[in-house]
C-alpha cells in the first residue's frame, strides 16, 4: 500500500465543473496523489472514445494501454502552464501525480491533456478561450 499527502481537495465551480485544488503549500517534486487504476488493454482502447468514461481515461504505457484512474487524479483539469506531472506506477498499479513546481495553497492543479484545441473544445467540452490559453 502506498500513501500520499492529503494536501488536495476537489470543489465544483460554476462553468468549470469539478476542480482539484491544493489545500496547503506543496513543494516541487512532492507526490500529491497515487490513485489505483483499472487497466484498459490496447485492443479495447478504441471503444473508450465513444463513452463518457472515455473523457476520464489516461495513457498507461507505450503499448496503447489506457487506464481509468479511481480517485481525485481523474478530476484534475486541463490547463497550461501545467503544475502537475503524471507517472504510471506499474508495480503498484497506480497513477501518480507530482508537483512540477512549488504550488501555493488554493491553486488549482492542472496538466496538459495533450490534445489540440478543437478536440479539447468538442470532446472534453472545454471553452475555446480556456483551451487556447497558454498555447
Amino acid at each position: 500500500m502506498r500513501s500520499y499527502s492529503s494536501g488536495v481537495e476537489y470543489r465544483v465551480l460554476p462553468g468549470r465543473g469539478r476542480c482539484v485544488f491544493a489545500t496547503r503549500d506543496i513543494a516541487q517534486g512532492e507526490l500529491l496523489i497515487a490513485d489505483p487504476i483499472i487497466l484498459v488493454p490496447g485492443d479495447q482502447s478504441d471503444f473508450t472514445d465513444q463513452t463518457t468514461v472515455g473523457r476520464y481515461v489516461f495513457q498507461w504505457n507505450e503499448d496503447d494501454d489506457l487506464c481509468v484512474v479511481l480517485g481525485f487524479g481523474s478530476l484534475i483539469n486541463h490547463g497550461l502552464p501545467e503544475n502537475v506531472s503524471l507517472v504510471s506506477n506499474y508495480k503498484d498499479q497506480t497513477m501518480e501525480f507530482y508537483a512540477l513546481h512549488d504550488i501555493k495553497a488554493g491553486e488549482e492543479l492542472v496538466y496538459d491533456y495533450g490534445h489540440d484545441v478543437d478536440e479539447l473544445v468538442s470532446y472534453y467540452g472545454i471553452p475555446r478561450a480556456a483551451a487556447e490559453a497558454g498555447r
